[in-house]
């Protein structure tokens, strides 16, 4: 039984270091962001999970679309709303 309890601590249930994340722009949360940012979600298309309400600077969200990316190198401003992404790494970056 300890076993057991110890295999599903360290699962990884959320694929947090699974290349399977993508930041796609989110239209319905358009409103919620100012001029020159994207409205963001991070999405993962394989467990069907997604974090929305994010932003990011219109160069930025273009440079990363369509690049995977592990949810842990996700790297937000705290304290802001929605929050500010301020970087991630891509895997292709790896």
């Amino acid at each position: 039984m300890l076993i057991f309890a110890l295999i599903l601590v360290g699962c990884d249930w959320y694929h947090k270091d699974k290349c399977e994340w993508y930041l796609v722009p989110e239209p319905d949360d358009a409103s919620k962001v100012e001029p020159g940012w994207v409205a963001l979600c991070a999405r993962n298309y394989v467990i069907n999970k997604q974090r929305c309400l994010l932003k990011a600077k219109l160069p930025f969200a273009k440079a990363v679309y369509g690049k995977p990316f592990r949810y842990n190198t996700l790297e937000v401003k705290p304290g802001t709303y929605p929050k500010e992404v301020l970087s991630i790494k891509t895997c292709n970056d790896d």
